[in-house]
């Protein structure tokens, strides 16, 4: 048997093959597996989001807990001794 004869048989037999060889229900499998890695994907993402807040959040939060807090004179002379309560500011008498 030549090759020209081997060839044209492989090509016979491929032809007669049958055309329906994807399961029946193999693409609502394919959507429905790309629909779970879509919403691991998502998942993924608001994970990743939620860590970067906590991380901002704990950062900002440990960074202020431990200053030390003392008070300070004001060192505006314009309003030093004045009374700038509502009642004065409106010149209500109490």
């Amino acid at each position: 048997m030549d090759q020209e004869t081997r060839l044209n048989d492989a090509l016979h037999s491929l032809g007669e093959m049958q055309t329906d060889v994807v399961p029946e229900g193999f693409m609502d499998s394919v959507w429905s597996r790309a629909g779970e890695m879509a919403e691991a994907a998502n998942a993924r993402y608001r994970l990743a989001l939620f860590a970067v807040i906590f991380a901002a959040g704990m950062g900002g939060g440990i960074g202020t807990i431990q200053t030390p807090v003392r008070a300070e004179t004001t060192s505006y002379q314009l309003f030093a001794g004045a009374d700038l309560s509502p009642a004065v500011l409106l010149h209500v008498e109490p």
